[in-house]
């Protein structure tokens, strides 16, 4: 969920080495002046990954001098082979405790917000939640396997405080008029832009698991909404009397540039793009059918070699992959990662009889994506339609060059009948 910049993690790690050691020492007194906050980070639009926010939690005790912020969201990009970690999804992330101002410091330089929710816990359950922190510090439980969805910055706080509650013998209710009946896929587009090109390629490599509505409290992977519910949720016991969770909010960064969030309703750029690229190999179909009888072997080539590559990205997430949300991901239908070898081979006329029957199996799994989406499995990026619609255009065509290779065969009659284009 988020990052941060490589030197600031290096130091805030150096931080964490000593600090961690410190919070298992160090007997916090929980009085009544300890004070335990969700702190909620907002989004920041210049790099992805501060795209959806971050959560922390603050221990602040004047009496005892302590001010401390409990961060999940550390990591170090010289982790070994990290990138292809973080893909397949076996990418570890730290506990880091830090000063808060350190902390607020690079919040301050973004112009992002940081608001401070207290939470309105009693004596039993501040106790509880800061052994837990205290554990969660130890060496050996300090790295975790991240989840962008089910174990990331923001679930687990949220996992700490519901486990303080409900050891005292009470529990958090949530108010259902803030839960929202958006799909995982709804929530991300929220923050990175419905019609932007990063959405584009974040909907081909979502599956159709992305589309299913979170409950209540799996939508709190996202910092936002994980402070929303809070705010209004309280805290009940046995004898039903009840209290808020949250005794009081404010800000401690204020906010300055205005809040970021991508505009849904922008007519698709990456769409006009595709649409364009339909246009000009309709032009290129008409003229091979109908006047000069060329063919646009670098186009087509070009066309299948790059969606054959996002195809085995696609291929590779799917069914490697532990992501969540790249699950049962109809995409690879049309962004067939073969289409990368038959690239190649269109260049060589003895290969076109196998291209045949490659581009007719092609077209019909084109079809039967489109009946995918028009029932509702999986929601298609409204960019790719003009993309599928160029891969049909292309097998199309190749069906009926293909179709010459088998004259004076055995086939031609059969090819004749059924396939008349």
């Amino acid at each position: 969920m988020f990052f941060m910049k490589k030197n600031f993690i290096l130091f805030l790690l150096t931080l964490t080495i000593t600090s961690g050691f410190s919070v298992n020492s160090q007997i916090i007194r929980v009085t009544d002046s300890t004070r335990i906050s969700l702190v909620t980070c907002s989004p920041y639009q210049s790099e992805v990954y501060a795209k959806f926010g971050h959560t922390g939690l603050r221990v602040f005790d004047a009496s005892q001098n302590i001010d401390m912020l409990f961060n999940w969201g550390i990591f170090s990009f010289d982790t070994k082979h990290f990138y292809a970690k973080f893909i397949i999804g076996y990418c570890d992330y730290m506990l880091g405790v830090v000063d808060t101002e350190v902390f607020l410091k690079e919040y301050r330089s973004r112009e992002s917000s940081v608001v401070e929710q207290v939470l309105n816990l009693n004596m039993t359950e501040k106790t509880d939640l800061i052994d837990l922190l205290s554990e969660n510090c130890q060496p050996q439980n300090r790295e975790y396997r991240y989840n962008f969805v089910f174990d990331n910055c923001a679930t687990r706080p949220r996992d700490l405080i519901i486990h303080a509650v409900n050891c005292s013998a009470e529990h958090l209710v949530l108010n259902n008029l803030n839960h929202t009946q958006l799909t995982y896929r709804d929530l991300v587009s929220q923050y990175v832009g419905r019609n932007t090109w990063l959405m584009f390629g974040i909907d081909l490599i979502f599956g159709a698991n992305s589309d299913i509505i979170p409950s209540q409290n799996q939508a709190m992977f996202l910092p936002e909404i994980f402070a929303n519910e809070f705010a209004d949720a309280k805290i009940v016991n046995d004898s039903t009397t009840e209290r808020n969770i949250v005794s009081k909010q404010s800000y401690l960064v204020p906010q300055v540039a205005e809040k970021y969030y991508p505009n849904a309703n922008n007519f698709s750029f990456p769409f006009l793009t595709f649409f364009v690229i339909l246009l000009v190999r309709i032009y290129f179909f008409v003229c091979e059918m109908k006047y000069t009888g060329k063919k646009y072997l670098k186009t087509d080539c070009s066309i299948l070699i790059i969606t054959g590559i996002v195809g085995c990205i696609a291929f590779f997430l799917t069914f490697i992959s532990v992501h969540p949300l790249v699950g049962r991901n109809f995409n690879i239908l049309w962004l067939m990662p073969l289409n990368m070898v038959v690239g190649v081979l269109i260049w060589f006329k003895p290969m076109r009889k196998i291209l045949f029957f490659y581009f007719i199996v092609y077209l019909l799994l084109i079809l039967y994506s489109l009946w995918i989406y028009a029932i509702g499995v999986q929601v298609i990026n409204i960019a790719s339609i003009p993309v599928i619609l160029t891969m049909a255009l292309v097998a199309i065509s190749w069906i009926i060059r293909s179709k010459r290779a088998f004259r004076h065969t055995k086939y031609e009659k059969w090819i004749q009948k059924h396939l008349r284009f």
